[in-house]
């Protein structure tokens, strides 16, 4: 227990269950019904969600909180196509597209700290509802932009907002039992293969639409429609989990005892199709319960510092590398798969199918445009089987995002963590030597369906082993290293993608010589 101080300020101060009898108050107001139904003594909060069941309710917010992973998974991933739409009207180099990738992720970068301190502090829902909606309207107004840097600025604050997705493992998980919450939690991979698998049908739609709105300096084409169409579910869905409770667990480290009996007596009504009384008459406090602190920056550093200098540092250090690995590799493929399809498309149209085909080097070396040649061999038309193969990737992810989750009791969750880093490892050090789009589309589709699995198992881990006063903050610290390694590696995709490929074959032919 730390030195007692006279501080408000200080948002890990502790409170044991004797000190705070006064927030036991008469219980007898929940016994509105025979007390033969009732269960008298106080229970754990575990035990009380196993009185409340699995049902109905489970099924919906699974639902929401799903969507809004959808969501989400459009919101980051969609730049990928606007990148090659949008290329001549913000007359962007290879530089600028990496940038532009890398833009969600340096606001997810700093977003994770923020919304992984509000949701241990201010609450799961509170800060979930905020993030969204601070996505959904920042896609918005980028579907308006007119000069690249505002498009820069508007991905961004979008990451930004989209750094709360750490937040639903918590929020949902905290909604159900220790026993089933790995199963359950590890649904919403699903939802986000939902979202690569929606994405690609919307442009499809959207993109080669040739139609254009134009009023002075402003100029309104089908990627802006497509930007406009992607905000929206942040949007929607956000409102829909406004009006869902918030996590039982959160209010009960809080103190929050008949907050926390509120919200399981809803649970309990709408799995129950009922109105019966919940049977549970009083709860057990935790042995810790947080303040609230009314210093934001002085809350957001103790809980940082305490986290790592915790018995679970070592976890905290581990679980941010690894998220730095896998979404480094992760999303800087993901986010260039669309131009590289696109720029192998256009191979095999200009030189008269694959029989002419190098390697990937060759091929993308071919569509380097400089600045100054931007007016000149600039094309932002997508060839239609970019679309084609982007959905086939997304597909198939479906197979192990059913899988994981089927079988993550039996096999565990770091068998499928091993299985996901190596199995994608091995197929992205493969990509180098394609020399055919249908080799590209069978290695990228793979390599997605692997890799994707990876991320959220970490995230389900964390909810996992991080108590509820660190789990906000342990998941989210991660996930900030995370977008570290995606930043950089779309940053080091989009600078060296034209000027080095080249001098990396050579070097690794020269390697192989001698």
């Amino acid at each position: 227990m730390m030195e007692k101080n006279n501080s408000k300020e200080d948002a890990s101060m502790c409170l044991k269950s004797s000190q705070l009898e006064y927030l036991d108050k008469d219980i007898k107001s929940f016994e509105t019904v025979s007390s033969k139904y009732l269960i008298t003594k106080p229970v754990n909060l575990d035990e009380a969600i196993e009185i409340v069941g699995f049902g109905s309710f489970h099924y919906y917010i699974l639902f929401i909180c799903g969507s809004l992973i959808a969501a989400i998974s459009i919101s980051v991933t969609s730049v990928s196509f606007i990148i090659p739409a949008a290329q001549c009207d913000l007359q962007m180099t290879s530089v600028h597209k990496g940038i532009l990738n890398g833009a969600s992720m340096i606001g997810m970068f700093f977003g994770c700290f923020i919304s992984g301190y509000m949701a241990d502090s201010k609450g799961r829902k509170y800060t979930l509802v905020i993030c969204m909606m601070i996505d959904g309207i920042f896609n918005l107004i980028s579907s308006v932009s007119q000069i690249y840097p505002v498009l820069i600025f508007c991905k961004l604050m979008s990451g930004f907002g989209v750094s709360g997705i750490t937040v639903f493992y918590s929020y949902l998980g905290e909604f159900v039992n220790s026993k089933n919450r790995k199963k359950f939690i590890c649904w919403m991979e699903l939802f986000w293969t939902f979202g690569v698998i929606l994405l690609p049908c919307i442009a499809w739609i959207v993109i080669p639409q040739t139609f254009r709105i134009e009023y002075g300096f402003f100029l309104f084409r089908s990627w802006n429609l497509f930007a406009v169409i992607c905000s929206l579910p942040s949007i929607i869905f956000s409102y829909l989990l406004l009006q869902l409770p918030e996590s039982p667990k959160f209010l009960l480290t809080k103190g929050k005892r008949h907050e926390t009996m509120d919200c399981l007596k809803f649970v309990y009504r709408w799995n129950n199709n009922t109105d019966d009384e919940f049977p549970v008459t009083s709860l057990m406090l935790p042995d810790c319960i947080t303040e609230e602190n009314n210093s934001f920056f002085n809350g957001l550093y103790n809980s940082i510092l305490e986290l790592f200098t915790s018995q679970y540092k070592v976890v905290a250090i581990i679980t941010c590398v690894i998220q730095f690995c896998c979404s480094a590799s992760f999303y800087m493929m993901v986010l260039w798969f669309p131009e590289l399809m696109n720029r192998f498309r256009w191979y095999e149209t200009l030189y008269s199918g694959p029989k002419n085909m190098t390697n990937m080097c060759d091929i993308v070396s071919l569509f380097k445009i400089e600045p100054e040649e931007i007016d000149l061999k600039c094309n932002d038309e997508i060839d239609q089987s970019v679309y084609e193969n982007i959905l086939i990737v997304g597909m198939a992810c479906i197979p192990t995002s059913i899988i994981v989750p089927l079988f993550v009791n039996r096999f565990g969750i770091k068998f499928f963590l091993v299985l996901s880093f190596f199995g994608s490892g091995f197929f992205a050090a493969c990509l180098y030597f394609i020399s055919s789009s249908f080799e590209s589309i069978v290695l990228s589709s793979v390599f997605e369906a692997l890799s994707s699995i990876g991320i959220g198992l970490v995230f389900c881990i964390g909810v996992e082993i991080f108590p509820t006063e660190y789990r906000g903050v342990g998941v989210s610290i991660g996930s900030m290293f995370g977008r570290v390694g995606a930043v950089l590696g779309n940053i080091v995709v989009g600078v060296f993608i034209d000027a080095h490929c080249m001098d990396i074959k050579v070097h690794i032919y020269r390697h192989d010589y001698r």
